[in-house]
């Protein structure tokens, strides 16, 4: 990778960190600690925004994290890529084991996800993106991180897919 942009970790965060190879034009639109956000142009002179997320991970602050991403979304025009890690399920098909998540901090999620008019882009390969790491009964796995694309670049990225390596 010959271009990029790191945010430093704050806390028990791992920072962000959006990295390109060096025949792609990007330029940052801006960043935070819990977004980056850039805009690729493409070879046939149009343009992708792609944005990496990182959800804040105490639920009392993440209507701030939706917030931030309601603004970004407010300004694209292209087609839009938005991944990373939200630090909350979308539904309980999302997790397995554990106790179940609060429905009110799902359906923010959703809420946002069509407010912005974002679906998930297909899962190829894995599933879980976070294990608690231990072991029988007590062992917890969900889908903290995705990606997703904006419904009116479906057709442009028809063979768009993602895939879990742990």
């Amino acid at each position: 990778m010959n271009g990029g942009l790191a945010v430093s970790a704050e806390g028990q965060s791992d920072g962000l960190t959006l990295l390109w190879k060096k025949d792609l034009d990007v330029s940052m639109q801006t960043y935070s600690k819990h977004h980056i956000d850039s805009l690729v142009h493409m070879e046939n002179n149009s343009n992708m925004r792609f944005t990496k997320f990182y959800g804040h991970a105490n639920p009392n602050m993440r209507n701030s994290s939706w917030e931030m991403l309601r603004r970004a979304g407010n300004s694209v025009q292209e087609d839009w890529v938005v991944g990373g890690d939200f630090n909350i399920i979308l539904n309980n098909d999302d997790k397995e084991c554990g106790r179940k998540k609060a429905q009110a901090d799902m359906q923010d999620f959703k809420d946002v996800m069509d407010k912005l008019a974002l679906v998930d882009i297909k899962t190829n390969r894995g599933w879980f993106t976070w294990v608690n790491n231990r072991e029988g009964k007590n062992l917890v796995k969900e889908k903290l991180d995705r990606y997703m694309v904006s419904t009116n670049a479906i057709n442009n990225l028809p063979f768009m897919e993602t895939n879990v390596v742990r």
